[in-house]
């Protein structure tokens, strides 16, 4: 499918097939997509955890309200991101991602400073973080749906089970969302969405 198909048949799968599981270069590839989106400053202050394992998937299930997406899925994906802390321009982690691009270190610190300052000082760090996987997560959905395979985002959890559950350090690690993915036990639900004569407005 092209990318305009693949969004026109991609649903909120709910149920899916529990006998065909995904195979690991379909796994790798949703992956890819994930990887390959873009990043505020490409700082990439992320991580994905894939969580195929029966019982992680049952815990995670319990941990997201009980979603039956998230335990019928073939593999479940949770973006995780980096708390505040870790976002400080003087901080080892931005050293570290910055060093590779092709202006001198300095020269990227300068850059990134003062918009660091602003959303600290605005309170959104944490928030500016978030959305970050928002983006890693909508390109995974799609690019799965362009290779016939459905998915869901899961925004309703309970932050610190899941953390819990993917023994992630809560001082380090903020959940930004989970999606599901797997070939669908139930139809395709017709795209329901305004016109874009309701939505857009031009300036």
């Amino acid at each position: 499918m092209d990318f305009l198909e693949a969004m026109q048949h991609r649903f909120a799968c709910k149920q899916y097939d529990r006998q065909r599981m995904l195979e690991e270069l379909e796994i790798h590839t949703i992956l890819e997509y994930g990887r390959l989106t873009p990043t505020s400053f490409g700082l990439e202050l992320w991580s994905f955890h894939v969580v195929k394992s029966f019982q992680k998937k049952e815990a995670l299930f319990h941990a997201c309200f009980d979603q039956e997406s998230v335990r019928t899925s073939a593999v479940t994906v949770a973006v995780l991101v980096r708390t505040a802390a870790f976002a400080n321009p003087d901080g080892d982690l931005v050293h570290t991602r910055g060093k590779r691009f092709p202006d001198p270190l300095p020269v990227f610190i300068d850059d990134y400073r003062p918009y660091y300052e602003f959303l600290k000082s605005e309170g959104r760090l944490d928030c500016w973080l978030r959305s970050q996987g928002y983006l890693a997560i909508a390109n995974m959905m799609t690019g799965s749906a362009a290779m016939g395979i459905q998915s869901c985002a899961i925004e309703g959890f309970d932050e610190k089970k899941v953390l819990r559950v993917l023994d992630a350090n809560a001082d380090q690690w903020q959940v930004s969302l989970l999606a599901t993915f797997g070939y669908p036990a139930e139809q395709e639900r017709p795209k329901i969405r305004e016109s874009l004569d309701e939505l857009v407005v031009y300036h």
